[in-house]
């Protein structure tokens, strides 16, 4: 057995509390991997104490994956004091900034320095500004769902829990774009794939969950298409108006989920564009700041360089930033082209 999945085996067994936590903003293989490790741990040790949160909500809803009524969502650091976990594990996300949205730093500190709890960290993205941990376990898997999935299932040889099939199948599904993305474990991920079909999951069921657009979004959509531009330059770029009216907070994550499926289906395939970025804004602590999303093709453009350049990370053919220099869109829209550019 590898030494770090034996490592973490070990953290565990002699851990009593485990706090499960992922990124700001969670896409569903956050949302997922949290999920999936979390009810494992309370099917398999249920004389521990396991906290799964995060400090934001999906964009989309998953309220019907197997443990979501156990998921907390709030303040990380505030839910870690708390709590006091001996064991802190961090999924699908490499760092405490990437963790909560303007306490990173403290929650490092607190962490590492006045708790003194361990901390591991399981995920599958280009490493890049990781935090040091007793374990650091990637194999580059395409979703940090089968990332779990071969850690607890295959590895450990841990019992599944109730609605571990669909939970994994929807983190799979939504990082890869239904397999839309080349990769070199493909093999290892369709294996996985066809015993969470035959566990009882749908891709069909999972994809028609996910597939529901609100009048918000189409106007989301609207926007972006409008200000579509092609660079000339090889990759195509749009953004969000500055005076467009993104609505009250409820209306936030489907805004945001909109602009992220407008990434993923539309940038890369704009004219002979091949890759691109849009521009957006969000509100952190009331204030307006804008963030980017990158998307390409296999082997044409590593967006996760140009992401870290910005103070964010990804997948090659995946990655994002957030609070980009600039007072106005057009001055984020430059501030990725400066980053690009050098």
């Amino acid at each position: 057995m590898d030494k770090g999945i034996a490592k973490f085996s070990e953290l565990v067994l002699r851990s009593q509390k485990i706090l499960i936590t992922s990124h700001i903003s969670p896409d569903p293989d956050a949302l997922c991997s949290v999920l999936l490790l979390g009810t494992t741990l309370k099917t398999n040790f249920p004389d521990k104490i396991i906290k799964m949160i995060l400090e934001e909500k999906p964009s989309g809803d998953l309220s019907f994956l197997g443990g979501y009524d156990q998921l907390d969502f709030g303040p990380v650091l505030e839910a870690t004091q708390e709590f006091e976990p001996g064991l802190f594990v961090i999924v699908d996300a490499m760092n405490f900034e990437r963790v909560s949205r303007s306490a990173g730093a403290k929650l490092r500190t607190y962490v590492n320095e006045e708790l003194k709890s361990v901390t591991a960290i399981i995920d599958h993205h280009t490493d890049a500004s990781r935090d040091q941990a007793a374990v650091y376990l990637n194999r580059r898997q395409p979703a940090t769902a089968q990332e779990l999935y071969q850690l607890c299932f295959k590895d450990l040889s841990w019992q599944k829990p109730p609605g571990y099939a669909e939970t994994a199948l929807m983190g799979i599904i939504t990082d890869t774009n239904r397999f839309r993305y080349d990769h070199q474990h493909y093999h290892q991920t369709f294996s996985i794939v066809s015993e969470l079909i035959e566990a009882g999951a749908s891709i069909e069921q999972l994809e028609n969950r996910l597939e529901r657009y609100s009048l918000g979004q189409l106007r989301a959509f609207a926007n972006l298409a409008k200000n579509t531009r092609d660079s000339g330059l090889g990759y195509a770029y749009s953004y969000i108006d500055d005076d467009y009216d993104m609505g009250d907070s409820n209306d936030l994550s489907e805004f945001k989920l909109a602009c992220e499926l407008y990434a993923s289906q539309f940038l890369r395939n704009i004219g002979d564009c091949q890759w691109g970025f849009l521009v957006y804004p969000e509100l952190v602590d009331g204030t307006k700041t804008y963030s980017v999303s990158f998307r390409s093709m296999s082997g044409v453009m590593d967006v996760a360089a140009i992401a870290a350049k910005l103070g964010g990370g990804g997948h090659k053919q995946a990655a994002g930033a957030k609070r980009l220099s600039g007072k106005t869109v057009g001055e984020a829209v430059e501030t990725v082209q400066a980053a690009i550019a050098g």
